[in-house]
């Protein structure tokens, strides 16, 4: 059985009490990740993010607690650090 497999059975079987905890464990790890996310970029790094299904390129303007200031062409986003996307090259 796949780890996947696992966690659902898991969630699944789980009472009201269990699915809380579940739930603050998985908002936890999102907040682990989005800091993670925050580390890796920097003020002038190209990135991509999608919005409305496009993907909208742009640069990394200002760093804010959990949101990053993207300059597009069509102006400044204010997105968060775990849609954005690190670009190599343009």
């Amino acid at each position: 059985m796949q780890a996947k497999d696992i966690v659902k059975t898991t969630i699944f079987n789980a009472d009201n009490e269990e699915i809380n905890e579940i739930a603050e464990l998985i908002r936890m790890r999102k907040e682990m990740l989005s800091k993670e996310k925050m580390r890796e970029m920097n003020v002038g790094d190209k990135v991509f993010f999608m919005s409305k299904g496009s993907k909208v390129m742009g640069t990394i303007r200002k760093k804010n607690i959990k949101r990053l200031v993207v300059d597009t062409e069509q102006g400044g986003w204010n997105v968060p650090a775990s849609m954005l996307t690190l670009v190599e090259q343009w």
